[in-house]
Formats: C-alpha cells, sequence, structure tokens
C-alpha cells in the first residue's frame, strides 16, 4: 500500500501544478523577423514579455515595444520611435483561449498540438490570429508553449504600413516587406 501511494504522488503533484495558474519564465523567447531589399531576411527579438495562462485556459502575452532587440541600437530606437510608437502604444498584447480539452490532457502529463485562436492587440489595432502550436508539459509542472509554424502577421492590418515606410525611407532601402513571421518558445512555470 505505501508503494502505490509514493507511485502516485508524482503524478498528484503533476496534475495539481497543471491545474493551477502559470506565468511567462524569463527564458522564454518571441521572435520576428524582417525582409528588406526582397532577399535580406533578419531575426529580432523582444527582452521583455510578460504572460499568464489560469486555469481555464485564459491566455495573456504582453510585449513590452521597446525592448525590440535587432542587434543594431540605432536601429532599435528608429523602429521604436517610427514603427512601434512606443511614446504612444507602449506594448503589443495577445489574448487567447487554450481548448479545456487541451488543459485536461496537459494536466494528465500528455503533449498537445493544437491550434491557438485569439487575438493580437497592436498599433490600437485589434485582429484575430490563429497558429499551430505545441505544448509539452515538464515534471517541473511548467509547460512549454512553441509555434509550429511561423505567425504570419501583415504589418498593414495594424496601420505600421507608414512606419515601415518611413524605416525604409530613412535606411535608403529599396523595399521592407510588409508580412512578418513571428516564432515564439514560452515557458510557462506554475504559481
Amino acid at each position: 500500500m505505501r508503494m502505490s501511494r509514493l507511485a502516485i504522488l508524482p503524478m498528484m503533484m503533476m496534475a495539481s501544478a497543471t491545474m493551477a495558474d502559470w506565468t511567462l519564465a524569463p527564458e522564454s523567447r518571441l521572435t520576428f523577423q524582417s525582409t528588406k531589399n526582397i532577399h535580406k531576411t533578419e531575426t529580432h527579438y523582444f527582452s521583455s514579455v510578460d504572460g499568464t495562462v489560469k486555469s481555464n485556459g485564459s491566455t495573456t502575452l504582453t510585449i513590452d515595444l521597446a525592448s525590440v532587440q535587432t542587434g543594431i541600437p540605432i536601429r532599435d530606437e528608429r523602429m521604436q520611435k517610427h514603427l512601434f510608437a512606443t511614446s504612444k502604444f507602449t506594448s503589443a498584447v495577445l489574448q487567447s483561449s487554450v481548448p479545456r480539452s487541451v488543459m485536461k490532457k496537459l494536466s494528465a502529463g500528455q503533449t498537445q498540438t493544437f491550434d491557438l485562436s485569439g487575438s493580437i492587440t497592436l498599433h490600437g489595432k485589434r485582429v484575430a490570429i490563429k497558429t499551430p502550436v505545441m505544448a509539452v508539459p515538464a515534471k517541473d509542472g511548467s509547460i512549454v508553449v512553441a509555434s509550429l509554424s511561423p505567425l504570419m502577421l501583415d504589418a498593414r492590418k495594424f496601420e505600421l504600413n507608414a512606419g515601415v515606410d518611413k524605416l525604409q525611407e530613412i535606411a535608403k532601402l529599396q523595399n521592407i516587406g510588409y508580412n512578418v513571421p513571428v516564432n515564439f518558445t514560452l515557458v510557462f512555470k506554475a504559481q
């Protein structure tokens, strides 16, 4: 009898951890790519992203737009000022809900793939999104959620095209693409 209780304890701990709320861990990464002059693509990221997943599946990610990291400080400043207009719009917010069936399977320790649906609010515009993701529960009660393919965002839907055009003009480029692939690996720790 004692042995069976010991065997059940880790499963109970996993279930209780995955039924809790989670917060985004610092090792999480959200990247996006920009393409200029038709053939040159570069990857950038945000160094400050906060987020939560509630036990009911309600998910919120808040991206600090001033934390954009392109590897070139003057380009970071230009993106903050001309593209994101961080003096007026400090963050982008993703809101979604993980299906209840997925939450149940995650609480049972099962890896899940599903389409994450929700919306992104950026530059005062809210746009519906849908992207395939994989969620992997870990023994410590954390959950890793990763994009299975890039989430394609069109800058024009957020009325960012004027900012893209301004960056193109400043850098004297032939063009900068309006379609932006976004990838993420998010680690959520149980609270």
